[in-house]
């Protein structure tokens, strides 16, 4: 089965289909909490496709770089069709630094504050590579260690069904 194309969105909209490297690097560096988008989507163009997907920016407080990224990723059968919208894991992309002290931060986006581990910040370099990488391969780069947080999102989803 041939991959579906692939779609980059933002926050406000703008779509590329089947984007190219120099598509990616502007879309993220164009993520900027209070003065544009603020996450954006990479996302297999169908009905539940795999996607990767970024928020964050420069800290409108302190300038710095923070990005979180997410991965999800459905169960195919042998010829690579998606089993169902339920059998699925999500991922988040941490890290790999044993001196780097475990707790709980946030990224800034706009109006609103996602809660991530503190391995989970991430620069723009790494939302790029998490990014081309998807496109490439579909694979999850090896430089991070993967998060599953389906019970995360899952329970996100249930408060927002309520």
């Amino acid at each position: 089965m041939a991959r579906p194309h692939l779609r980059l969105s933002t926050e406000f909209g703008a779509v590329i289909i089947d984007p190219s490297e120099d598509d990616i690097v502007d879309v993220m560096a164009a993520l900027k909490p209070g003065d544009g988008p603020a996450f954006a989507i990479l996302a297999e163009d169908q009905d539940y496709g795999d996607y990767v997907q970024a928020a964050g920016g420069p800290d409108p407080e302190t300038g710095q770089p923070r990005y979180c990224i997410e991965r999800r990723r459905y169960e195919r059968d042998d010829r690579g069709v998606i089993v169902s919208p339920d059998r699925y894991d999500h991922f988040a992309a941490c890290i790999r630094d044993e001196a780097r002290p475990l707790g709980r931060t946030y990224i800034t986006t706009n109006g609103f504050q996602v809660n991530v581990r503190t391995d989970e910040v991430l620069l723009l370099e790494d939302a790029i590579d998490v990014f081309n990488q998807f496109v490439e391969s579909r694979d999850l780069p090896k430089q991070f260690t993967w998060r599953s947080n389906r019970a995360d999102v899952d329970r996100i989803g249930e408060i927002g069904r309520q």
